[in-house]
């Protein structure tokens, strides 16, 4: 599966993207809303440097580091997740030179994030940063209670509203320590493919090659990829009730991108029956919005089966002169 020409963003994209990121850097309490510009600029400085120099770009992701550390302390986990997303994008940058990653490569080059999001329920600030975002999340609730009361919300009504919202609070509770370092490592993820587009622009401006960029067809993970979530679902199996938090970060996020593989394949295999793209788009997003758990597992099943079947290669056309 041969990659597709690069392009470069254009300006107009690439502004209202870092000027979206500025707001939520506004919006975001302190010290974490600096994540939302320094993890995209990270990636995209990482990225050149790897592309530019090799390995020896490795420190721009140091330098990020001890600039973080001096900034928040050893201990803050925020400080970490900069110098992360360098070490993603200098695997990316290295990898430019050649025709650039597929897209299931490039999602692989993520591993250092999805290592770092597995190891922060060991962190010694982990439970303090778990018990602030309830709070916040707590207090969420309480001004959706407020603004049902003020919008006239009374009686039977205003009591249901009460009621789901401690429902949920409930549930978020159990579910929240668990799930927030995977919570946390789809927010890097989009922050990176940012920084990404970044690098891509820059690169413009350098007079540098366009960065690679692959279809969604495209997208197969490497097979070892498989044993990140072999390994996740192993922990969850077992009684060892402290790792839960990162069992299921290894396989939740490895998971979806499984699911992404699963739906990169089904849209390959009627591409080559003939089916216009866009029907494809709208029919697997009426399965998702009509059947999401099911379409969910199902694609996962499908990616992963790929694995091993393969399922394009299995679909492409014979080739006439080798008959």
């Amino acid at each position: 599966m041969s990659r597709i020409p690069g392009s470069y963003p254009s300006w107009a994209r690439t502004l209202l993207i870092a000027s979206s990121l500025a707001l939520f850097a506004v919006q975001t309490p302190s010290p974490w809303g600096i994540l939302w510009v320094a993890v995209p600029l990270s990636t995209a400085l990482a990225l050149l440097a790897g592309w530019r120099f090799g390995v020896r770009g490795v420190v721009v992701p140091v330098a990020l580091l001890g600039g973080a550390m001096a900034l928040g302390g050893m201990v803050s986990l925020w400080v970490w997740w900069p110098a992360v997303a360098g070490l993603a994008g200098l695997w990316m940058g290295l990898r430019e030179e050649g025709g650039g990653p597929t897209s299931g490569e490039r999602a692989w080059m993520l591993l250092p994030v999805l290592v770092f999001a597995a190891w922060m329920p060991w962190s010694p600030s982990y439970a303090g940063f778990a018990s602030r975002v309830e709070s916040e999340l707590t207090r969420a609730d309480q001004q959706l209670v407020d603004i049902a009361r003020q919008t006239g919300s009374t009686g039977d009504r205003l009591a249901t509203v009460e009621r789901a919202v401690s429902e949920n609070a409930r549930l978020r509770q159990q579910a929240l320590p668990s799930l927030l370092p995977s919570a946390l490592f789809v927010w890097m993820v989009m922050l990176i493919a940012a920084g990404r587009l970044f690098a891509s622009r820059a690169a413009g401006l350098l007079k540098w090659p366009p960065l690679s960029r692959t279809e969604l067809r495209m997208w197969r993970l490497p097979d070892t990829a498989v044993w990140v979530f072999l390994a996740g679902l192993a922990i969850l199996v077992t009684p060892w009730r402290a790792g839960a938090s990162t069992a299921w970060t290894l396989l939740l996020n490895s998971g979806l991108g499984y699911s992404i593989q699963g739906v990169a394949v089904v849209e390959a295999l009627l591409l080559a029956r003939g089916l216009p793209p866009t029907l494809i788009v709208l029919t697997l997003a009426f399965v998702f919005a009509l059947a999401m758990p099911v379409f969910m597992l199902t694609s996962v099943a499908v990616g992963l089966s790929d694995v091993w079947l393969d399922y394009r290669r299995l679909d492409a056309p014979a080739d006439p002169e080798s008959s």
